[in-house]
């Protein structure tokens, strides 16, 4: 037997370890400062810069802008996060637009019952007094001015009935009803006019609706109001006017069930010019010219609001406008009514 001895360098061997071990390390840093930005452009883009919105948002929120809203681009606790403030910001700029028309009804409607209470006296006198001498002259110039004088006194004093309808100086008396029936009772009382502007009314009634508390006289005041409006929307060659009561929905109230009966006017006229939107139920607004006093929606808030209810108005220029009205309902018999979702 015999010993061979092998000598072999290892430096060269070394050098490589030494290589492939700073190459590795290399590669995790680069791998690591790769996986830090991408991180940290997906946390800049996921949370910090909708956080930044958010921020920005509520600054011009708490400066005054109910208007603002933010982007939603996700379904997760951000995306969700800022869908709960465009909802927030939405119902105070519609909190705050109930409270402004309000304050602003209340205010006319003192000025309104102490204009009317005023004005009507001596309108009484001036129309009875034109009527007898309307009566007794035969003079054909002087008639004329006569008729002239006459009419414009009753519509002065139709406008001062509606100062007084809208002043409100009787309170309501609400007791449990059904709504269908005020919808009968109202669609009775305009079908004439309906005729005479070629409008087709359709009723679409749900029924075992539960009660409403209301004052039947007011909340059919409502209903004739919107629906001569919507008559008179119409063009010459006539249209539909549809009323509609249903549930409101599941989302309107606790624990899935519906808290308010709706009540839907629509009609296929001209519809609302949008700058026109924000003024509608402001007073003395109107857009019928010397035809109309701009009391009748006014007046239609003011019921609604007494109530506990809320009414909302949507419309297309060219494809008619709807009035949605919803009333706190009788919540024993809610359940069984209420539509799904």
């Amino acid at each position: 037997l015999g010993v061979l001895d092998l000598t072999l360098p290892l430096e060269e061997v070394d050098q490589q370890r030494r290589s492939a071990t700073l190459m590795v390390i290399g590669l995790s840093f680069v791998v690591m400062i790769a996986i830090s930005l991408i991180i940290f452009v997906m946390i800049r883009r996921l949370v910090l810069h909708p956080v930044e919105l958010l921020v920005e948002a509520t600054q011009r929120v708490a400066a005054g802008d109910l208007s603002t809203s933010v982007p939603v681009r996700s379904q997760d606790e951000i995306g969700q996060l800022g869908t709960s403030f465009n909802d927030m910001t939405h119902r105070l700029a519609e909190a705050q637009r109930q409270i402004f028309q309000s304050s602003k009804l209340a205010s006319v409607g003192r000025l309104a019952a102490g204009v009317a209470h005023e004005l009507n006296n001596p309108l009484t006198g001036v129309l009875t007094y034109g009527s007898f001498l309307l009566s007794q002259v035969d003079e054909p110039e002087l008639k004329k001015d006569l008729e002239v004088i006459v009419r414009e006194t009753k519509r002065c004093r139709d406008i001062v009935a509606g100062l007084l309808d809208f002043s409100r100086q009787t309170p309501a008396a609400p007791r449990w009803t059904d709504i269908n029936e005020v919808v009968h009772v109202a669609s009775g009382m305009v079908k004439h006019h309906f005729a005479l502007q070629k409008t087709r009314l359709v009723l679409d009634l749900h029924q075992d609706l539960p009660p409403v508390n209301i004052d039947s006289g007011q909340m059919e005041q409502v209903l004739v109001n919107l629906l001569v409006n919507a008559a008179d929307a119409m063009s010459k060659e006539g249209g539909t006017v549809t009323v509609k009561t249903a549930p409101g929905s599941k989302a309107d109230g606790p624990d899935g069930v519906a808290s308010t009966v709706q009540l839907d006017v629509s009609d296929t006229g001209g519809g609302i010019k949008e700058e026109h939107m924000d003024k509608i139920f402001d007073p003395f607004f109107t857009t019928k010219g010397t035809e109309g006093t701009g009391l009748g929606l006014a007046i239609v808030w003011g019921i609604v609001e007494d109530h506990g209810g809320d009414v909302q108005v949507s419309s297309d220029p060219g494809e008619g406008t709807r009035f949605t009205i919803r009333l706190p309902a009788k919540e024993a018999e809610l359940a069984a009514t209420a539509p799904s979702e």
